[in-house]
């Protein structure tokens, strides 16, 4: 049964999935940051951005729940 007491406005800005782990603001920065280095042909590994995602987490005192061991973003 489909839910139609939400518009398509309200049901645009319906979040599924994980919550994000970085605070969006930071979460742009590493984005362009990506994006600027593949401009450069820099290419960057999964892990490569996870480790980066894991230091800002870090650097700027948030609380996270990534893995101490390997140093990068992922479940424990």
């Amino acid at each position: 049964m489909k839910d139609t007491s939400r518009s398509p406005e309200e049901l645009v800005n319906v979040h599924l999935g994980r919550k994000t782990v970085l605070p969006s603001d930071l979460e742009n920065k590493l984005v362009e940051y990506c994006i600027i280095m593949n401009q450069s042909y820099y290419g960057l590994r999964r892990q490569d951005i996870k480790r980066m995602a894991f230091q800002l987490e870090i650097r700027n005192g948030l609380k996270h729940l990534f893995n101490q061991e390997n140093s990068e973003a992922e479940k424990k």
